[in-house]
């Protein structure tokens, strides 16, 4: 008789406990993106490039798409990762909640199929369509045409300065190299499983990182223009609207405390993680209220941002979610 476990409870254990495990690769990878795994840039860079190209990142690409990021953390035109919608825009998202919500009698039902689109499909389409994305080009004055070229692959994208093409084909060949060499092993299946999960998890951390009801976005300045400085916003204003929440201790542990320490690294990037931790702990004292912490527990706080943070009244001003 055959006794043993049946594929399909296999293969998502597996799945999970493998994605989990690479996850603390891809936040090495990030730490190489910032220059903070090693004093050598070429190191950096070549750690970064090898470990984010077998994960199928662009690492170049993401390189400069997530350092503007933290230069513009939740700001509603140049921020990058996470931004809001307007009201008009999240105009199928609402729709949807009305429906779900008039179905089943409650807003936990969209607040369930929001957090599973987010961590199931996410991280592609942020990739490949520039999915809560900036809102403009990286010259900073051209607003991007959503109906053309978003994506983070190649150099004639909106989404990537003109003077990182080498860079970006470098990249896209990285991950062409990884898709080659799976294809030639036949090992997409042992493959897609993990890639599913460290996307996840990497969404997770991302989302939750920089949304809340009660955590302000900055937007065009009272003038209508739209230099960060009209709303007199600057790094440390975005940095300060980092949240840091509880994730499991062996989690954390494995993701290098990512999620636990974010609100030093966007202070301060270059401390590398095994530092983090007591940089927190020093950060606190110092900060006092300012310093951003949830103690709902993660699964909870998904599905609380899942159905509160769809959109913002407009790109003006400091706004909310609604």
């Amino acid at each position: 008789m055959d006794n043993s476990i049946p594929e399909w409870i296999r293969y998502p254990v597996y799945s999970i406990a493998m994605g989990t495990v690479l996850t603390g690769h891809w936040v090495l990878g990030h730490e190489c993106g910032h220059g903070s795994f090693s004093v050598s840039k070429l190191q950096n860079d070549l750690v970064g490039y090898i470990v984010h190209s077998a994960l199928l990142v662009p690492y170049f690409s993401w390189q400069y798409s997530h350092n503007k990021h933290h230069k513009y953390t939740n700001h509603l035109i140049h921020g990058e990762s996470h931004v809001p919608d307007t009201k008009k825009g999240a105009g199928a998202a609402l729709a949807v909640k009305r429906w779900l919500g008039t179905t089943f009698g409650t807003d936990e039902a969209f607040a369930i199929v929001s957090v599973a689109g987010h961590l199931l499909v996410g991280w592609p389409l942020y990739l490949w369509y520039n999915f809560t994305g900036g809102r403009v080009a990286p010259d900073m004055e051209t607003k991007l045409d959503r109906r053309g070229k978003m994506d983070h692959f190649r150099p004639s994208s909106q989404t990537m300065p003109r003077r990182l093409a080498t860079k970006v084909m470098l990249s896209t060949a990285g991950c062409i190299a990884t898709c080659v060499g799976l294809t030639w092993y036949k090992a997409w299946y042992q493959y897609i499983g993990p890639y599913v999960v460290i996307n996840a998890w990497l969404v997770l951390y991302t989302w939750l990182q920089h949304t809340d009801p009660a955590v302000p976005h900055y937007g065009l300045g009272t003038d209508g223009e739209d230099t960060p400085e009209q709303t007199h916003y600057h790094h440390m204003v975005g940095a300060l609207c980092t949240i840091d929440r509880p994730y499991p201790w062996l989690v954390d542990e494995l993701h290098h405390h990512v999620g636990t320490t974010h609100v030093a690294h966007h202070l301060n990037y270059g401390v590398p993680h095994y530092e983090a931790v007591e940089c927190t702990r020093k950060l606190k004292a110092v900060l006092g209220d300012r310093y951003l912490y949830d103690p709902t527990p993660v699964w909870r706080a998904a599905l609380n941002v899942g159905r509160d943070c769809v959109y913002v009244d407009s790109v003006e001003g400091v706004q909310l979610y609604k």
